[in-house]
């Protein structure tokens, strides 16, 4: 079946201009800019149908002619598209399916009821200028700019952005064009697509925030796909909260960016012992940067919404409280501008532009070659010798006996001692949910949740020295007397809430002890 790839950009109207004035475009172009008009319908059923089956159906005018498309599957991260497609010309604005010949498309349509409740969703009208370019390593790419509208019974929306729609060769080269393109106008990725956000204009709904999907490995998997099958799942992650998190409509959003970062961040901490930890490391140290700027605004999230809100219940009408609480919010609400304001700019851009290069081209191939140090993990090297499943047991195993290293002598750990373990046990949850698909589905989930329940405990005891952290930056003079009594309730409520946790992690920690490795 053919399978459509493309990056999408989104670009402002007022750079439209200069973009298309830019020398980089004319170098790399071989065939002249033309100018279509193209207007599309796309259509589903009342309840959504072919959505929620993972379905874009249309039909599109261009001039006097009527193209069928139908899309589906596939996947979307740092801005790269790729879904099947399947396109068949009509004789008239009315869909044909007779013109479906795929099996399982075949199999969706082959319902009277769903054909007759097919109508209208929305649609989009807009301008393409469209030219080919060949790029640097020879691969062609279609660049298509579109401007217009989408439009959904009264509401509409206005579209401008870039199609780089890759013709020949490798999806890495389209990533270093968006990269040169960058230093012309203002770029930003577009991991929405144009059926989608019709879709969310038509219902008038945002898209909620959004956990990992499962990865989908297979057991013939070598390492270095399922390492591309996991950072792909981890940039789709982050990128699908991006939108909510920018608008600021929920903490969540912000909170699921961070985990899919902390998921990206971890992978490559897992492979890099495969290749050679060299090729990972500019990638890992630009994302810990990106890392250090949700972090400050996730904790100021949980102590302001949860910690400080449920102490505060008990002391309601107590001002000196109720002034914290003002100074708290004014703080969370500086972190989580710096946040949006990271993901805003083009130091973003770059850094999610590069990933997406990088995982295009799988520079660590190169190194595999040559053996890599011995790790710890006992994964050995070369990783493109070694079969995923092998290697992911390989480090399940040696994680879980570190793990049951500390569980023997558990009551006698430190607050040290306890972060650690807290780590380890984040760690090899990530482990465990990237590697999932290779083992039982049963097995697997009861050790994942017993982990997950583990790192929870331990992220509650935790949370004493973050607070006692975040308190430290709240503004409070030496007379302010009343704040400084409530930061002493803070600081005991924090404290016990620590004690009455170590019970509660002793009894999860034996029951993760008597669950057997599901590797």
């Amino acid at each position: 079946m053919p399978t459509e790839i493309e990056l999408k950009l989104r670009l402002p109207p007022d750079a439209v201009a200069r973009l298309q004035r830019s020398p980089l475009l004319r170098s790399l172009s071989i065939s002249s800019p033309a100018t279509r008009k193209l207007y599309s319908v796309y259509y589903d059923t009342p309840d959504s149908d072919l959505r929620r089956n993972g379905v874009a159906f249309r039909l599109r005018r261009e001039g006097r002619r009527w193209m069928q498309t139908i899309k589906g599957g596939g996947s979307a991260a740092a801005g790269l598209h790729q879904r099947d497609e399947w396109e068949a010309p009509v004789l008239k604005a009315q869909p044909d399916f007779t013109k479906i010949c795929d099996p399982l498309l075949i199999e969706l349509f082959n319902t009277s009821s769903l054909r007759e409740q097919l109508r209208p969703v929305f649609t989009t009208e807009f301008d393409r200028n469209i030219r080919i370019l060949r790029l640097a390593d020879g691969s062609e790419a279609a660049f298509c700019l579109d401007r217009g509208t989408i439009v959904a019974r009264d509401a509409s929306e206005r579209l401008c952005e870039i199609e780089l729609e890759l013709k020949s060769g490798s999806p890495a080269p389209l990533f270093q064009l968006a990269l040169d393109l960058l230093h012309v106008v203002p770029l930003r990725l577009e991991n929405v697509s144009k059926a989608e956000r019709g879709y969310a204009l038509a219902s008038g709904s945002k898209s909620p925030p959004l956990k990992a999907p499962p990865v989908q490995l297979v057991a013939e998997m070598s390492v270095s796909e399922a390492f591309k099958a996991i950072a792909w799942n981890c940039l789709g992650h982050l990128h699908s909260n991006e939108a909510g998190m920018l608008g600021g409509r929920d903490i969540e959003y912000l909170h699921q960016m961070r985990v899919a970062l902390r998921r990206q961040r971890s992978a490559l901490s897992i492979f890099s012992r495969a290749f050679s930890k060299a090729t990972f490391t500019p990638i890992a140290q630009e994302l810990k940067w990106l890392a250090g700027q949700f972090g400050p605004a996730r904790d100021w999230d949980v102590f302001v919404t949860e910690t400080s809100t449920t102490i505060g219940g008990d002391f309601a009408d107590y001002p000196g409280m109720l002034r914290l609480r003002e100074k708290c919010e004014h703080l969370r609400s500086h972190h989580n501008d710096d946040a949006r304001n990271a993901v805003k700019s083009r130091h973003y851009t770059e850094l999610m532009l590069k990933l997406g290069a990088w995982l295009s081209a799988e520079p660590w191939l190169a190194q595999s070659s040559a053996p890599a140090p011995q790790d710890r993990a006992g994964a050995g090297s070369g990783g493109s010798g070694v079969a995923a499943k092998e290697f992911a047991g390989t480090l399940l195993m040696h994680r879980h006996r570190q793990l049951k290293k500390y569980g023997r002598k558990l009551a006698n750990l430190g607050a040290p001692e306890l972060h650690a373990l807290r780590i380890l046990a984040k760690k090899q949850r990530y482990a465990a949910e990237f590697f999932a698909g290779f083992y039982p589905k049963k097995e697997t989930k009861r050790y994942i949740q017993s982990l997950s329940a583990l790192q929870d405990i331990l992220g509650a005891m935790n949370d004493t020295a973050t607070v006692e952290r975040l308190l430290r930056e709240v503004p409070i003079a030496k007379d302010e007397s009343d704040e400084h009594e409530a930061i002493g309730i803070i600081r005991g409520w924090s404290a016990s809430l620590a004690a009455v946790k170590k019970p509660e992690l002793n009894r999860a920690w034996k029951h993760f002890a008597r669950i057997d490795p599901f590797w």
